[in-house]
């Protein structure tokens, strides 16, 4: 029997249902930091400075160019949630597989482009001769296995536009488990180096993602297009485009700072760019409660405005914004 863990944000406590929505969202992304950390010691530990540096050399990069693929899978998907605060299924169901279409296509757009344009954008951001390879060894496989990472964030944000935001996180710390195992059997044991811990990224993403698709197939009838839905729509695309690609430059401008950072760090050399590699492990850590909420806000904001419950859209907005940032800097203090 199907079941479907769909949550109706439109009614109930604003601030209640977003705290509550937060929490899973809060553990994945701690979580997620935690593997990050371990990811690093990894490679720290077992293929020394040189290595570390050149997967480091290229993290503002892959913030930059993964940040707008988050990014834009979250926008892609607030139309969805808009059809579904506005029970509204047949127009929810042209906007999922419209949205897979589009999700698709930036995939293997981006993932082309970045692969090609690979070797210069490393020497655009100076990278160190000493780290150039282990750098190019990691970001090259990381490129190709975009439309990997677009496949979790796709499902993920299908899902959570309709309330779940449990299940994405289990798939998500299954797939950090599976990752730091794949780490260790890539570098330890089949001496891939960075580009083993990239291969470890990238497949443990596929996984992930392949993980949805087939919990969506078997669970969520609600996200199910049929028949005249899986229509390819220009309209459709078009107001998906207008919500997904503001959100997705919207990560990427704010990484354009990092990214001239990364390069003027990366001048300095392989000794500076490690330090700040470990710095910037740690500090991410302390931002998975805001970003969290920010996606919470996302789900809520596009069910009550599809539900044209404007006025309760506002007030979940300002509770938040007033209780959420003074109780985190009350608990880092």
């Amino acid at each position: 029997m199907r079941s479907s863990k769909t949550k109706d944000m439109t009614v109930g406590s604003p601030l209640k249902l977003i705290l509550e929505f937060s929490i899973p969202l809060v553990f994945g992304q701690l979580f997620q930091q935690l593997y990050n950390l371990v990811d690093t010691m990894i490679v720290g530990k077992f293929l020394g400075q040189s290595a570390l540096a050149g997967v480091g050399a290229t993290g503002c990069l892959c913030f930059l160019i993964l940040g707008f693929c988050g990014g834009l899978c979250a926008g892609l998907s607030i139309p969805v949630s808009q059809a579904f605060g506005a029970k509204d299924h047949q127009l929810m169901h042209r906007y999922v597989a419209n949205s897979i279409y589009t999700s698709v296509f930036f995939a293997i757009l981006i993932a082309v482009l970045t692969s090609i344009l690979c070797h210069p954008i490393l020497r655009l951001l100076q990278t160190p001769s000493d780290v150039y390879e282990y750098a190019y060894s990691y970001l090259i496989v990381i490129f190709i296995g975009i439309p990997f990472t677009v496949l979790y964030n796709m499902t993920a944000s299908l899902l959570r536009a309709v309330g779940d935001s449990r299940t994405p996180v289990i798939f998500l710390v299954i797939a950090s488990l599976l990752n730091i195992i794949l780490d260790l059997l890539c570098i330890l044991v089949f001496h891939m180096g960075t580009m083993g811990a990239a291969v470890a990224t990238v497949a443990s993403q596929a996984v992930s993602g392949i993980a949805c698709v087939i919990y969506i197939i078997k669970r969520f009838d609600v996200l199910h297009p049929a028949g005249e839905e899986w229509k390819f729509s220009m309209p459709h695309i078009g107001r998906l485009c207008y919500m997904g690609i503001p959100m997705g430059l919207q990560l990427s401008i704010t990484a354009i700072g990092s990214t001239i950072l990364q390069a003027s760090v990366n001048m300095l050399g392989s000794f500076y760019v490690a330090a700040v590699t470990a710095g910037i492990r740690i500090s991410m850590v302390f931002m998975c409660a805001f970003d969290a909420v920010g996606t919470a806000m996302a789900t809520f904001c596009g069910q009550n405005v599809g539900a044209k419950k404007f006025d309760r859209s506002t007030k979940g907005r300002w509770q938040v914004s007033l209780c959420v940032p003074s109780t985190v800097c009350l608990i880092l203090r």
